[in-house]
């Protein structure tokens, strides 16, 4: 019996025994977890911190970059930058120049050698972007966080990540948008290159014609070809059942595709814009053609983009005097400054059927212009001319100027060798043929002789390559090789054109569908692209072939009067084409759409 008490005794002494060591080793095994889970949690945590510090890093990058409007270039704008406080955490050093870098890349992602050195800059194809091209300017970011804690329990953790800034030629493609994009049942038209607007697209075809893409279309905001757009009354007798969808070669689905906007300026309006404000210099994209107020200020982001600020030549007419300036390097001797006087030939009143009044037009002989830019006597010029009228609009004292200003470019057919973009504030009129060879022969370009049927005709003269031009402008208006002042304001009849053919690219404002201007009554359809370069005359039976680039960024503010047929004008046929040589070639002075990527993110 006491054998039996003794075993007993023994076994729950054993049991005792393995019970307390199961107890002690689930209280180790616990305590160990819960160590290990509060260290991930921290390295979690400081992970978290050095990722901030990078995005904090992105922002200010894209700051100095975007204000520079290209590469940052210097060691001390990139290197050695200070961190964003955060509490809880220091910073270690990332590399040999701060705790929080931004390196400069080669083309192949490493960083440069030299801290102090811009990015290499490398041809690329955007994957977001069907058919879009830019040049991309590399970085890697780094950054490494230390927690704070007790010795031997801080984690540290760095992050490196790649940043991008890609430029973007707008001029690459046959359309650019930054507003609603619409073609309302145009009559048969072809729209060869890029079409991209960073707004909405809406596109129909006609009963009476087709209306084809042939390249790749991209939207930011909504695509319908059917469903009621905005302003709808304002397309005449528009209904989702009569609407007939354009024609896709290769198919809806993979021509068609919405992406994010390409901001012109790199950013979106609101980061830098506006119009509440005293400031007439920040008021919006129309910044990029117009010249700075004096007396206020001109913030960098936008004076480094203002083709005023970029010309290397400045032609300012006031009343009937012409004033030459040189700027940007270029160098104008006193004999070649009268050349230039002279291109300003007159100026003299004219109506304008669309606007509803007169207008004042300033013309310039650009032939003149192209001799004295290819004697070589102008040196250091950039191809980059701003012409302006700064007459001031008065309607009292001695000499009363009401009308407008405008600009009107006359035997424009044979540009500089270098090519030449002409800007202005005003809204400027290209009269003739412009850029094809000739100034006095229009029926010896092979798109006017034959009126251009299959749009394969030669749009310049044989022996004659098209030059890099542009046109940018409060609006654009093309005028035939018939044109005829004396029948400006005459019926609509009296003003016939004639087959002409102009091969640059045109930047301009237009008026949208359905605008409300502050003293008259809600606009109708804005004409769409097919008529955002504007005519004046009755074109029937007759031709407008076009090779160039046609980009829209603002709305006009001198040119506001609504788009209507009746007897402002009958449309030509279009024989419109993007001019595949600005794919290597911009025209002088080009504009640049800008998109910034990030890569993975990477530890070190």
């Amino acid at each position: 019996m006491r054998r039996e008490r003794g075993s007993a005794l023994l076994a729950t002494l054993l049991g005792v025994l393995i019970v307390s060591s199961l107890v002690g080793l689930t209280l180790v095994s616990t305590n160990a977890v819960s160590r290990l889970s509060s260290r991930a949690r921290d390295y979690a945590a400081t992970q978290r911190a050095a990722e901030a510090a990078i995005e904090y890093g992105y922002a200010l990058w894209k700051r100095r970059i975007f204000v520079a409007n290209g590469a940052i270039s210097t060691d001390t704008a990139r290197a050695g930058l200070t961190g964003p406080a955060i509490a809880g955490y220091t910073y270690e050093s990332a590399a040999n120049n701060g705790p929080l870098s931004i390196s400069a890349t080669d083309q192949y992602g490493a960083p440069m050698a030299n801290p102090a050195s811009a990015p290499a800059r490398v041809p690329v194809s955007l994957l977001d972007y069907p058919g879009w091209r830019g040049f991309a300017s590399s970085y890697v970011a780094s950054a490494k966080v230390k927690s704070i804690g007790p010795a031997g329990t801080e984690e540290v953790v760095g992050i490196r990540r790649q940043f991008q800034y890609v430029e973007v030629p707008i001029f690459q493609m046959m359309f650019f948008f930054q507003d609603n994009m619409e073609f309302y049942k145009p009559a048969t038209m072809i729209v060869g290159g890029l079409v991209h607007t960073n707004s909405n697209l809406w596109a129909s075809s006609s009963s009476a014609g087709t209306l084809t893409f042939s390249g790749n279309v991209s939207h930011s905001g909504t695509y319908s070809q059917t469903q009621d757009p905005p302003f709808a009354s304002a397309w005449s007798g528009w209904s989702p059942n009569a609407q007939i969808p354009p024609t896709f070669p290769n198919g809806q689905s993979s021509q068609v595709t919405q992406v994010p906007a390409a901001y012109p300026m790199g950013v979106s309006l609101g980061s830098v814009f506006n119009t509440t404000d005293t400031n007439p210099n920040n008021d919006g994209y129309r910044e990029i053609i117009e010249q700075p107020v004096a007396g206020f200020p001109d913030p960098q982001e936008i004076a480094s983009r203002r083709i005023f600020h970029k010309a290397g030549v400045v032609l300012s007419i006031n009343g009937s005097t012409a004033t030459v300036t040189a700027q940007n390097g270029t160098s104008i001797p006193q004999g070649q400054i009268s050349q230039i006087q002279s291109a300003f030939t007159n100026k003299k009143a004219m109506y304008d059927q669309r606007e509803g009044k007169m207008v004042d037009v300033a013309t310039i002989d650009v032939s003149k212009l192209t001799t004295v830019f290819n004697t070589g006597g102008v040196t250091g010029f950039n191809g980059v001319l701003y012409i302006v009228d700064n007459t001031p609009v008065t309607t009292g004292g001695p000499i009363p100027s009401p009308n407008p200003k405008t600009i009107r470019l006359q035997k424009g057919g044979v540009l500089p060798n270098n090519g030449l973009t002409i800007a202005s504030q005003n809204p400027v009129y290209i009269q003739g043929d412009y850029n094809t060879g000739t100034t006095n022969s229009p029926t010896s370009v092979p798109a006017n002789a034959t009126g251009n049927p299959a749009n394969n005709d030669s749009p310049t003269v044989s022996g004659y390559t098209r030059k890099p031009s542009a046109v940018l402008a409060d609006a654009v208006v093309f005028l035939s090789n018939a044109w005829n002042d004396a029948n400006a304001a005459s019926a609509l009849n009296s003003r016939n054109a004639s087959n002409t053919t102009y091969n640059t690219a045109v930047m301009a404002g237009f008026m949208p569908s359905g605008y409300k201007p502050p003293s008259g009554a809600q606009y109708g359809y804005s004409g769409g692209a097919n008529n955002f370069p504007r005519f004046l005359e009755n074109w029937s039976g007759d031709s407008c072939t076009y090779y160039g680039s046609m980009v829209e960024l603002f709305q006009s503010k001198t040119f506001t009067g609504a788009w209507d047929t009746g007897n402002i004008y009958s449309p030509p046929a279009r024989r419109w084409n993007y001019d595949t040589n600005f794919s290597t070639t911009s025209p002088p002075g080009g504009l640049n759409a800008v998109v910034y990527t990030r890569g993975s993110w990477s530890k070190f």
